[in-house]
């Protein structure tokens, strides 16, 4: 596939994310609030501590928010005793569905 259609495919839109995407943004008036809407999305119907992955490691995501400075959802980690902010988008969750929709909406907005 050349980076064209790769590219495209990659940004095919999922209607039913779509939705989720309208429903979280809502009244939102910049990137700025819709990322605060992910947000309190994420607190209000994710289900936390779930396992991920990020480079082959095995972690805890705690939570997510927003972070300052930060245009983009932050996980807290934790593996070993210890905790990590990372980017959302850089882990691979292995989370219950409602959890996963919000992510893949996540990353559907994002991109």
């Amino acid at each position: 596939m050349c980076d064209d259609q790769h590219l495209m495919a990659r940004r095919r839109r999922v209607p039913d994310l779509d939705a989720l995407i309208a429903e979280i943004t809502t009244d939102c008036y910049n990137e700025d609030e819709e990322l605060t809407g992910f947000e309190c999305a994420f607190e209000d119907d994710a289900a936390f501590p779930c396992p991920g992955t990020v480079i082959g490691e095995d972690v805890q995501v705690l939570s997510v928010a927003t972070k300052e400075g930060r245009r983009e959802l932050i996980a807290t980690c934790e593996r070993g005793g210890r905790r990590y902010e990372l980017a959302l988008l850089d882990i691979e969750l292995q989370a219950d569905r409602s959890t996963q929709r919000l992510l893949d909406a996540y990353r559907q907005w994002a991109t």
